[in-house]
């Protein structure tokens, strides 16, 4: 039994909605996972039906549990939000959403760029080589994408030396090397997850994914970093502020 605070001033139900909320965004109570029935969560909770139909009610209504008809009340995580045009950091955003970021190296190597990879980088003809990581990114312990990121070894000679499975990549780069990021190209297009991302990604394959492909500069438009990523469609979603061309309109009106 889990004891609620009856003088609190926090009614039952809204006690009750907190504490599964708070499974749910910490992955105590996984996405799918069906919630247990009314009579146990009252006896759980010991509150009546009607405060746990209330608590249910209200987690439905804000997206994290869905009703299947006969079948029972199931978890939905929400899909983490990221905010177009700002440059955003991972590590930074899932702090911003109140989520513990994590990162785990799949491979880390200094490579020979390819005609693509020298072409987009400017690589010198003095030095073609570039750090090479991989990593999986995850949100409280649940994997989200998949990054693939080349940074100009000229740049950033000892780069595969730091930590970057706890630390943020963006981080590194302004504090051991000077170089502050400060606008980038990106393009997305729809794919699936390929069976060899989807047991990395522990989910299923053919899964709708983002493929992102990112290039990023200094002020003085030197790229720094490109990095081509697969994002779980499932788990993410984008948002854009589009902002009304008003000297457009304007003239529109006085034509």
């Amino acid at each position: 039994m889990t004891d609620l605070a009856v003088d609190s001033g926090i009614p039952l139900y809204q006690q009750v909605k907190n504490i599964l909320k708070g499974q749910i965004l910490d992955g105590r109570l996984k996405n799918g996972e069906k919630i247990p029935p009314e009579s146990e969560l009252c006896s759980t909770y010991a509150v009546s039906r009607i405060t746990i139909r209330q608590a249910m009610s209200s987690l439905v209504q804000e997206g994290f549990l869905y009703r299947k008809q006969g079948k029972g009340t199931f978890v939905i995580v929400p899909k983490l939000g990221r905010r177009l045009p700002r440059l955003y950091s991972f590590s930074e955003d899932m702090w911003d959403l109140g989520l513990e970021p994590g990162s785990q190296i799949i491979e880390s190597e200094l490579i020979d760029g390819d005609e693509d990879i020298s072409t987009l980088l400017s690589l010198p003809p003095t030095d073609r080589k570039v750090n090479k990581i991989i990593r999986l990114r995850k949100a409280n312990n649940e994997p989200i994408l998949i990054e693939r990121t080349c940074v100009p070894h000229h740049l950033c000679p000892d780069l595969l030396d730091q930590d970057l499975e706890s630390g943020s990549l963006y981080h590194v780069l302004r504090e051991k090397y000077g170089l502050l990021l400060d606008h980038a190209l990106e393009t997305y297009e729809l794919t699936n997850i390929w069976k060899n991302e989807a047991e990395v990604l522990h989910c299923r394959k053919n899964l709708p994914a983002f493929s992102i492909e990112r290039l990023a500069f200094l002020k003085t438009d030197v790229p720094v970093e490109l990095t081509r990523s697969i994002v779980r469609g499932d788990r993410v979603r984008f948002t854009v502020q589009l902002i009304a061309d008003q000297a457009y309109i304007r003239r529109q009106i006085e034509f």
